[in-house]
């Protein structure tokens, strides 16, 4: 089992630098904090931290069938008050948070090939995996209940393979589970599975991939009449299919992955393959602004790799109150000591707005909006700075911590923001991984970790 060390905080590691206050976040506030519907991408409110305390494990799940010098995809993570879910290969395997036993688990028959970090209020998801009768095919779209483990629907989507190897992607808003590939997307009833619409690329673009959430926007990857890549950022009507605006993105960038939907806000690489620009849009996707990353002085991690249709798949970002929050490339000082900070930039300006500072020997890491606040990860990179669940505050400059937290080393690489994946619900950090790697010692398979989750013990 992991061994979750509580150690105390003690004067002042933890400093934040910068002017406080600086933009709206009531705006943020007043939309998280509005009654939502089951059928509303989730947006919950964490209740601040009462005092800080110390964290221990809620659950875990390990895997003791990778074979040793193998890789496995370990794709998706999802959380609700009473469930940790994971995705393993052609499984999901969930365990109950504080008992650690296994609540249940769903054989797909084929590996997992997209999937979306949003639940709805309820507590549902939806997955792509594929067919293997059908030469694993990447076409069986599924939406799937993550307390019970119930599978509520199963649709096949019409992707086939393509010249370009993309796979399809997912993504959800309210009511409605949309998917795109490259030839086409369509869009199905949340609660009945029922298509809606189905959408046919054009001959000068093709459909890139959607991000869900309060929206639903998709990329379209076109070409200009000299044949060169040009993008498209269209918001679409998730009953419908309808275009309501489209926004052209500059010829010359070269790649395109969308942070938020509402608001709509892109990550764009100009003439690189890193992200290079944040571009914000308003509601009619009109160009606000640009916030420029220096050059490495900002770290926005966005996945184009093998699931090139994961427009949404970008890390170390959150928008909230009219403001984006990033981290910052890591500082070394003397004797190899590693910081960084996060800083937020406002939407409409683009100037900086407010800095935290992760403090020596620690890195800070945001995770998402809570009404008002941002929470955030915090790591020690010296063995003896504890982790922290914090909860940051765009309006002061405040901080607090939820409790703090070690882990073993056997589970430490979860903790990497860049190659898994990080969810704060109900006042708990979890930490799930994307892949792992099958180890042995003297010729017995090590159990490889694949989630964990940590609460309070307060």
């Amino acid at each position: 089992m992991l061994a979750l060390v509580a150690v105390v905080c003690v004067g002042g590691w933890f400093l934040i630098a910068g002017s406080p206050g600086g933009g709206d976040s009531g705006a943020g506030n007043k939309a998280a904090t509005v009654q939502q519907a089951p059928d509303d991408i989730r947006e919950t409110v964490e209740k601040g931290p009462g005092g800080t305390t110390a964290g221990h494990l809620v659950a875990s799940i390990q895997d003791r069938g990778v074979k040793p010098n193998q890789d496995q995809e370990t794709p998706g993570t999802w959380v609700t008050d009473k469930v940790l879910v994971k995705g393993n290969d052609d499984a999901l395997e969930a365990v109950e948070i504080n008992s650690g036993d296994e609540a249940w688990s769903q054989d797909l028959g084929g590996s997992i090939c997209a999937w979306t970090k949003h639940v709805t209020v309820d507590g549902r998801t939806a997955i792509v995996f594929r067919d293997k009768k059908k030469d694993g095919a990447c076409n069986q779209l599924a939406f799937f209940d993550l307390d019970s483990g119930k599978k509520l629907w199963q649709v096949v989507i019409p992707w086939k393979k393509s010249v370009f190897g993309n796979l399809p992607n997912v993504a959800m808003t309210s009511g409605v589970v949309s998917s795109a590939w490259e030839s086409g997307s369509s869009g199905y009833d949340m609660k009945s599975g029922k298509p809606l619409w189905e959408r046919k690329k054009t001959a000068k673009c093709r459909e890139g991939g959607f991000a869900g959430g309060r929206s639903l926007l998709l990329r379209l990857d076109c070409t200009t009449s000299d044949y060169e890549p040009l993008r498209k950022i269209a918001k679409i009507d998730p009953r419908t299919g309808e275009e309501k605006w489209i926004y052209d993105v500059a010829e010359s960038v070269r790649l395109v992955f969308i942070v938020s939907s509402e608001p709509p806000v892109l990550a764009v690489a100009a003439g690189e393959e890193e992200v290079s620009d944040l571009i914000s849009l308003d509601e009619r996707g009109k160009y606000r602004a640009t916030v420029r990353l220096d050059g490495g002085h900002y770290e926005v991690n966005c996945d184009a790799g093998v699931v090139y249709s994961a427009v949404d798949d970008c890390d170390n970002i959150t928008v909230g109150g009219d403001q984006v929050f990033i981290t910052s490339g890591e500082d070394i000082g003397g004797s190899s000591h590693h910081t960084n900070r996060i800083v937020s930039f406002d939407l409409g300006t683009a100037k900086p707005v407010v800095k935290f500072e992760a403090g020596p020997d620690q890195l800070i890491y945001p995770v998402r909006m809570s009404g008002g606040q941002l929470l955030a990860f915090r790591t020690g990179t010296d063995n003896y700075a504890p982790f922290s669940l914090m909860s940051l505050d765009p309006r002061t400059g405040k901080e607090k911590a939820f409790f703090y937290f070690n882990v073993l080393n056997e589970a430490k690489s979860l903790t990497y923001t860049k190659f898994s994946d990080v969810i704060v619900e109900n006042g708990r950090i979890f930490f799930g991984s994307n892949m792992v790697r099958g180890e042995s010692i003297k010729g017995k398979s090590v159990p490889q970790w694949l989630a964990f989750g940590v609460g309070s013990a307060g």
